[in-house]
């Protein structure tokens, strides 16, 4: 009985950091182009190789405090 009381507080802290998803910082004084989320880029790659084609992705160098950060801004699938 007290594994089972000591492996409740294990799976309940397992599960709470699993499900917080990853942080998006937001760039300050950038008007550029939307850039594209992880997600967006993986799919429309994706896509290209189904259609048997090479995706070409594009990014934007954008300066930060930090220094510069490549951001992708489109998708392009391409002949192979």
């Amino acid at each position: 009985m007290k594994k089972v009381l000591l492996l409740v507080p294990v799976i309940v802290s397992l599960v709470a950091c699993a499900s917080s998803g990853p942080k998006e910082y937001k760039l300050k004084g950038y008007d550029g182009p939307e850039a594209m989320d992880n997600n967006e880029v993986m799919m429309m790659a994706k896509q290209c190789i189904n259609n048997r084609m090479r995706p070409d992705i594009n990014y934007l160098s954008v300066r930060t405090d930090q220094g510069k950060v490549l951001v992708p801004v489109s998708v392009n699938c391409l002949p192979l």
